[in-house]
């Protein structure tokens, strides 16, 4: 049962009881007895409609509580990985896990598709615990052209003096579209953990681990210094709107990030420091050598509170990414649901499974990163 049926179920219920509860009224104020009787009788089948409709309702409730405990089962786990194994292409897939779900009490009536409940937690707690600068981001699951627009002018508003004539002032209103692009990864499966249903658990941690932190990873490469526009991201390294983002050159970290936050200062969020593991080293030591006569911690909340940000990031991948301050939510990434089952395709013929996330992104809020340079680091 759908919800649209579910309520309309339950709104015929409430009505049900309130013309039982008029005609009680009814038949007490009721002088021809035939009129009583009448009364008596739709009172009785009303009686009866609710009792059915109401079975039904709790009908609907117990196949629900089924089919949850299903899903939070291994097997259902089990069950997905297997129709993986042997789904074929995407929609073949589709088909016949919506029919495994049917045998186990759910009736699919529209396009959404149910994962394993643990499969589902899991692929969500990897998107934002896999990478650290990941939950800096803001993150949607639209799958569409990301859209940005500001309105910029020069003028300062005016001050009216009766009898005068209003300046028309001037004002630019741009527009940024970024078109999105595929993110994928294929891992190839060892032909024993592809035949064999035993070994379904190096599968799901595939699919969970491996693959979905590539896909998370990769994004966050391209946010940070790979987009260049064909790619679906415009990174932060690469936004040529300096009204956005400020690119800051110096000698020292230390005064470079006080620039860099003077810069964000006035944009609402979370200040993210984001940095290479030997780039925090070095800034460390600066932070030491200002602060002669007291040992400072090798700890990142204490460097974040020496050098003004609210937060420190250790950026865990390969690129070389320059240290960067970012506030909250300002870069904005929209990628494709990876908790759906059409992110999923065993490919047969490869002997590998592939994830793949319809991606874009772009920097969203003015005054809101800044990218630091030291000369000669």
């Amino acid at each position: 049962m759908n919800k649209l049926d579910k309520i309309e179920l339950q709104n015929s219920i409430k009505d049900l009881q309130a013309r039982n509860a008029e005609i009680k009224t009814l038949i007490l104020a009721e002088n021809s007895l035939g009129s009583a009787e009448k009364l008596d009788t739709e009172f009785k089948e009303n009686l009866v409609k609710i009792t059915e409709a109401q079975n039904k309702l709790d009908e609907t409730k117990k196949e629900k509580t089924n089919m949850t405990k299903y899903l939070e089962a291994k097997n259902a786990v089990t069950d997905f990985i297997e129709t993986l194994k042997n789904g074929g292409n995407k929609a073949e897939v589709a088909n016949k896990w919506n029919a495994k779900l049917a045998e186990n009490g759910l009736e699919i009536k529209d396009d959404s598709l149910v994962l394993p409940t643990r499969l589902v937690s899991a692929i969500e707690t990897s998107l934002t615990d896999t990478n650290p600068v990941f939950k800096a981001f803001k993150i949607s699951h639209v799958g569409a052209l990301l859209v940005t627009s500001g309105l910029a002018s020069s003028d300062e508003a005016k001050v009216h003096v009766e009898g005068t004539e209003k300046t028309v002032q001037n004002a630019i209103l741009t527009v940024d579209a970024i078109t999105p692009q595929m993110i994928y990864k294929i891992q190839t499966i060892s032909e024993r953990a592809k035949n064999l249903n035993a070994n379904y658990d190096e599968i799901y941690a595939t699919i969970v681990a491996e693959l979905t932190q590539a896909i998370v990873n990769k994004a966050v490469d391209l946010a940070l210094v790979e987009g260049d526009g064909t790619n679906g991201f415009v990174s932060i390294a690469k936004e040529k709107d300096v009204k956005k983002v400020k690119a800051i050159s110096d000698t020292a970290y230390v005064t470079a990030i006080e620039d860099a936050v003077d810069f964000v200062r006035g944009t609402q969020g979370t200040k993210y420091l984001v940095v290479t593991a030997q780039q925090r080293k070095t800034i460390l030591a600066e932070v030491r050598a200002l602060n002669a006569n007291v040992r400072v911690k090798n700890d990142d909340a204490e460097i974040a509170s020496e050098v003004g940000v609210d937060e420190l990031i250790t950026y865990t991948g390969t690129k070389a990414i320059k240290a960067t301050v970012l506030v909250q939510d300002a870069y904005h990434i929209d990628m494709k649901d990876l908790t759906k089952v059409d992110a999923f395709e065993w490919k047969t013929n490869e002997n590998a499974i592939l994830l793949e996330s319809l991606s874009a992104g772009k920097i969203e809020k003015a005054k809101s990163a800044a990218v630091i340079t030291i000369s000669g680091k």
